[in-house]
């Protein structure tokens, strides 16, 4: 409890305030220091959004001939795409015209083979016919010489 009895001294004995005693002129010289510092820093802070400004420009510039070239190859791509169905559209039709014909000719192949077997047996009656005539002259050849020999 003795603590309770001391009681702080008069505010009459306490030491004036720093500020109060220090001259005004170094108060001064902080706000001039404190205001270099804030005009350094604003105009590192312009300079900063200077650089931001371009920076912003220069990935607008970048994007835009990009979003160009990727139009440019867009369209190749498409007039390419194109060119390709049309030859792929060209050989399908082709292709049918291969097989028609394959089918065709198979078609005709029995009737092919008809025709040669007829063909074959024709020239083998030509021929039959044509060895009885060489028999027929060479036998009255040869009768003519018998008869003209004494």
């Amino acid at each position: 409890m003795a603590a309770e009895t001391t009681a702080p001294p008069p505010s009459s004995s306490l030491p004036p305030p720093a500020a109060a005693a220090a001259p005004r002129h170094p108060r001064l010289s902080g706000f001039g220091q404190l205001d270099a510092s804030v005009k350094e820093l604003t105009s590192s802070q312009a300079e900063l959004l200077e650089k931001i400004q371009k920076l912003k420009q220069e990935v607008q510039n970048w994007r835009s001939n990009v979003e160009t070239q990727v139009r440019t190859c867009q369209n190749e791509l498409q007039g390419l795409k194109k060119g390709l169905d049309s030859e792929v559209e060209q050989l399908k039709l082709e292709m049918e015209e291969i097989r028609s014909a394959i089918q065709e000719e198979k078609g005709n192949l029995p009737a092919q083979i008809t025709n040669s077997e007829t063909s074959n047996n024709d020239t083998e009656q030509a021929l039959q016919t044509q060895d009885q005539a060489l028999k027929v002259d060479t036998d009255a050849s040869m009768e003519e010489q018998t008869a003209t020999q004494p």
